[in-house]
């Protein structure tokens, strides 16, 4: 086990500690059966605990759940908004760098995080605030491409088909490589720009696109 004191999870929890435990052994469970025929018992057997000691630290199953969309939808509502209401670079720059960090973010994701987002969550009204959420990131993306189309950057399509497309992708991300089930590698760079170049009405500009995206956020480099 990882100690404690000297090694930390992306949630902010110390990555061997019981909390992040729970969480970890939940999201598989999750993936592989469903949230509502995952028990809370399955759980605690899965960390080694006992089911008292599950509710010390998590409440109700519910609890674990709305932790794991924290860990995704707290960090991403905010920064999808703000690249949507950034009116200083180009649609196409702003795009670049919303799909390349939120593909970064969801490839390395601790958590196997493909059932979290299943119909049987999202679809449950008890989870109504966090699929709103996830909305308001959908807003913010068909924000920025109605700018970039307006402005002639993108080729002329409805938004809302390129955004399911795009919802599609990271989906599809989150199943494959979220929980460090596989390599991440260079992955995230390579779908953003495979999206962008699709949608630029001119495609030789995917290179400069990329690289004024790294300017302003240097850490989509190492994506």
């Amino acid at each position: 086990m990882v100690s404690e004191t000297s090694a930390w999870s992306a949630s902010g929890r110390p990555a061997g500690s019981t909390p992040e435990r729970i969480l970890v052994e939940a999201a598989n469970l999750f993936a592989r059966y469903g949230y509502h025929a995952t028990t809370t018992r399955q759980i605690a057997n899965a960390v080694g605990i006992r089911q008292p000691s599950l509710f010390h630290h998590f409440p109700t199953k519910a609890a674990i759940i709305e932790a794991l969309l924290g860990w995704d939808l707290d960090q991403i509502v905010p920064y999808a908004e703000r690249l949507a209401g950034d009116d200083g670079p180009s649609a196409a720059v702003r795009l670049y760098q919303y799909l390349a960090h939120d593909l970064a973010h969801l490839a390395g994701a601790p958590y196997n995080l493909s059932g979290i987002y299943a119909e049987d969550v999202m679809g449950d009204p008890a989870f109504g605030p966090w699929a709103r959420k996830r909305e308001l990131v959908h807003a913010a993306v068909e924000r920025i491409l109605r700018s970039g189309i307006s402005a002639g950057e993108f080729i002329d399509v409805q938004p809302a088909l390129v955004r399911e497309a795009i919802a599609g992708i990271l989906v599809r991300t989150i199943a494959v490589y979220s929980g460090g089930r596989h390599p991440v590698r260079s992955a995230s760079d390579q779908i953003a720009g495979l999206l962008l170049r699709g949608l630029l009405a001119d495609p030789s500009r995917l290179p400069e696109v990329r690289r004024l995206a790294r300017e302003r956020e240097p850490s989509l480099g190492s994506a």
